[in-house]
């Protein structure tokens, strides 16, 4: 067991601290995570002229999202400890699969939607009707992209899948108590960027809500590598 311990501390820790390549490379190319809200007068002309850079920048954040789906599997079964798969664990599993795929759809419009925006609007004479057009699909594609990958990826189905993961732990005990319990206020903050689906504004930025996630993930990782350190 002691290997697969030491495998999963590893997985948990890139999944908690792995969000600082994309950021570095993004940050430096087109000042991330702050150019997300940036006018699409504004960001066109940076994705363009930083293109390889967002390229890998947002294929290194498409990467690490999609691990977030075997991260919260892994999870969910350790929480399990030696009891057989329930409802209550397929249900987790599943919100966690949902949440990297809506993550993924998010980051996708970048590499797709967005690059290809950015070129037209380089090609376009400036004050054009073409830019215009441009700049306002460029908004309906963020508006978009921004809801799916981050109000129901990165913040509702993550929440909730905390929750069920939080309650996994407290019935099978396959995870320590403490972890189970710490579960639900973490989730709480997690979920509230979510609101803006309904128009609210959310009284937690994005940023702060994903750290918090994270350092649970960070916790659980640190349990598994005391757990290595022990099977020896």
């Amino acid at each position: 067991m002691r290997p697969f311990y030491l495998a999963g501390a590893v997985l948990l820790l890139f999944q908690a601290f792995g969000i600082f390549l994309p950021m570095s490379v993004l940050g430096a190319a087109i000042d991330w995570p702050a150019s997300l809200d940036f006018p699409a007068a504004q960001v066109l002309p940076l994705i363009h002229a930083q293109e390889e850079a967002v390229r890998l920048g947002y294929g290194l954040y498409l990467g690490w999202s999609l691990t977030f789906a075997a991260s919260a599997a892994l999870i969910v079964g350790l929480a399990r400890g030696e009891k057989p798969m329930s409802a209550l664990a397929t249900l987790a599993i599943g919100l966690g699969v949902a949440s990297a795929l809506a993550r993924a759809i998010g980051i996708v419009r970048w590499l797709t939607g967005s690059s290809a925006l950015a070129d037209a609007y380089a090609l376009a004479p400036a004050g054009s009707s073409e830019r215009l057009a441009i700049e306002t699909t460029q908004m309906a594609i963020n508006a978009y992209g921004g809801s799916v990958g981050e109000d129901l990826g990165v913040s509702a189905f993550a929440a909730l899948w905390l929750i069920f993961a939080g309650a996994v732990i407290l019935k099978d005990r396959g995870l320590p108590a403490w972890l189970g319990w710490l579960a639900f206020p973490v989730a709480a903050v997690s979920a509230m960027p979510a609101v803006a689906l309904v128009g609210l504004q959310s009284p937690v930025d994005v940023v702060i809500a994903t750290t918090a996630m994270l350092l649970w993930i960070a916790a659980a990782a640190g349990v598994l590598g005391l757990r290595s350190l022990k099977r020896v």
